[in-house]
């Protein structure tokens, strides 16, 4: 009797492997490639979203910062400093004789 061996699948798959190095080199290299395709798109995506969420900021901090200018030219402006001296305060001008100037030195 002759006795016919039948080849395993996984012996018959690693031989057909080390034929095709170059193959399977080149499939591991494109795996690669596109998961680092993928890696490099999400992290720009993040850092789209980051930089558009600061530039939000920047612009309500811009925004804020104009209110505040107004607000203060609103309570430095001179009329209403004069009027509060004299309302609240019971400040006058002084008179020309009143003046009092300190020499300098």
């Amino acid at each position: 009797m002759t006795t016919s061996r039948v080849p395993n699948l996984i012996s018959v798959l690693f031989a057909d492997l080390r034929q095709q190095k170059l193959l399977l080199l080149l499939l591991l290299v494109s795996l690669a490639t596109a998961f680092s395709v993928i890696y490099i798109a999400h992290s720009n995506r993040l850092l789209t979203i980051e930089r558009d969420t600061l530039l939000s900021e920047r612009d309500e901090i811009d925004i804020e910062w104009r209110h505040l200018q107004i607000e203060q030219t609103a309570l430095t402006e001179h009329s209403r400093v004069e009027r509060i001296a004299s309302q609240r305060l019971d400040m006058v001008r002084p008179e020309g004789e009143q003046e009092v100037l300190v020499p300098w030195q």
